[in-house]
């Protein structure tokens, strides 16, 4: 069966009315979306509770915080929805000046699926509207919205979700973290245009904190500095390139990452050559020796990374 394409323009049919309708019939759904406030939530939130009630569902939401623009009362409203519900989570990708790849995160990618027997349907949606009340009812917005059988550009879709899911900027944001999101978010508002000295000491604070939080699972870095002071544990003064790659894509499949395996080994050679100790890449954490060609070793940073 081939895909069913709609295209909305809120003018024509609210987006809001397709997700609460798509919410009610699926037990998986994954939302990655720049911007978050509470009226988008509030549109969606009993549709919300009978997918995590009726359905079982997993839902998870990544939301951005570029420009510190997401709503802190739409994130205290996740945090009470994921203090309710075993089956909800969310997710923050950091401010473009705290990040640590300088990306703008501005996304807006809603993923229903159901796998009943005999009722499976896959429901993607992709345009222009954040989770915010004009985004999903009153803006003129433009989404497409595919509805399939089977997951042809859901899992096209769902690909781009979980590159966004593990990457270093994503992290689970604690109350403590919120409130000083919410101080940070004051204190851009009163300062207009010119941001005050003590406002950048204070975003750099909260990055300083980002860095210390979890993600949801370990960043690629993150798993191959495990498996370099594994080996060098073992005996090894250096790990062979080859031996990197299969473990990295052993843990990557028992741990059902989500990773894109096709390109795969490419991105552990950008992951080492990115942090190696004398890479001029700007994110460079130096955390690889790269002892010869295709052999690498920590740095004592490396020794005791501790964040994602």
């Amino acid at each position: 069966m081939k895909a069913k394409i709609q295209i909305l323009s809120n003018t024509n049919y609210a987006l809001a009315e397709v997700i609460k309708s798509e919410l009610l019939e699926s037990n998986k759904v994954n939302v990655a979306v720049a911007f978050l406030r509470k009226t988008g939530v509030n549109q969606i939130l009993n549709a919300l509770d009978y997918a995590l009630t009726k359905n079982d569902a997993k839902i998870e939401i990544i939301v951005g915080l570029d420009f510190k623009t997401t709503d802190y009362n739409a994130l205290i409203s996740l945090e009470k929805i994921k203090s309710k519900y075993p089956g909800f989570m969310y997710y923050c990708f950091g401010d473009k000046r705290d990040n640590f790849n300088e990306l703008i995160f501005h996304p807006k990618i809603y993923l229903f699926s159901n796998a009943i027997p005999n009722n499976i349907k896959y429901t993607s949606i992709v345009g222009s509207s954040n989770l915010t009340g004009g985004g999903l009812s009153s803006n003129f917005e433009v989404n497409a919205v595919f509805r399939e059988t089977k997951p042809v550009y859901y899992s096209q879709l769902e690909a781009i979700y979980n590159e966004i899911k593990f990457t270093d900027s994503v992290f689970i944001p604690t109350k403590n973290y919120l409130k000083k999101y919410m101080g940070v978010r004051k204190d851009i508002d009163q300062s207009g245009e010119k941001i005050e000295s003590s406002v950048k000491h204070r975003i750099d604070e909260l990055k300083r904190e980002e860095e210390q939080l979890p993600g949801p699972g370990p960043t690629l870095k993150k798993i191959i500095v495990g498996i370099i002071k594994k080996k060098q544990e073992e005996g090894l003064k250096s790990v062979p390139l080859k031996i990197i790659y299969e473990e990295t894509e052993r843990i990557v499949k028992e741990k059902e990452l989500g990773f894109k395996m096709d390109t795969f080994r490419n991105s552990i050679r950008g992951e080492l050559n990115k942090h190696e100790q004398n890479s001029k890449h700007p994110d460079n954490k130096s955390l690889f020796i790269r002892q010869s060609i295709g052999n690498y070793s920590l740095t004592d940073i490396g020794e005791t990374y501790e964040s994602r």
